[in-house]
């Protein structure tokens, strides 16, 4: 009885040929149990897509995206995260240790706006953005809890 009501509910396209004896109950049972471990896998992997990224599960239940497709997606939208993190630690590291040099130097006072280079030159709106910019690591420092 257990068998067949696995083949009912994982394989009920084998229900037929098992009634009309084209097909062995062992057999269909094979095939649903085959069925049923696909569909659990499915299932806990749209669970974990759904954790990770919920908008990609979202789009695969409503059809508009195959499980497969969704989980490539997923691995470009993570690399492609990565390789947004590297260029802005990268960025930072080469900026903030040089601006920090300077603090407490003549640095300033020294700076003559003829010899900037063309399209770098330092500006109050420019000094504005940087004090800006800084706030906002700060804060994100702070909120993160890095050193």
């Amino acid at each position: 009885m257990g068998r067949a009501s696995t083949v009912l509910q994982h394989a009920p396209d084998l229900v037929d040929p098992v009634i009309n004896g084209a097909m062995g109950l062992n057999e269909a049972y094979t095939a649903a149990k085959e069925n049923k471990a696909k569909a659990n896998s499915a299932e806990a992997q749209l669970a974990k897509l759904r954790g990770e990224d919920p908008e990609l599960a979202t789009r695969v239940a409503e059809g508009q995206l195959s499980l497969a497709g969704a989980w490539a997606e997923r691995r470009e939208r993570v690399e492609e995260e990565k390789r947004q993190r590297r260029v802005a630690t990268q960025l930072l590291c080469e900026t903030l240790p040089s601006l920090a040099q300077v603090r407490g130097t003549r640095t300033f006072a020294l700076y003559d706006p003829d010899l900037a280079s063309p399209g770098r030159a330092v500006t109050r709106e420019v000094i504005e953005h940087a004090a800006s910019a800084l706030a906002e690591a700060a804060a994100v420092w702070v909120e993160r809890d890095l050193p």
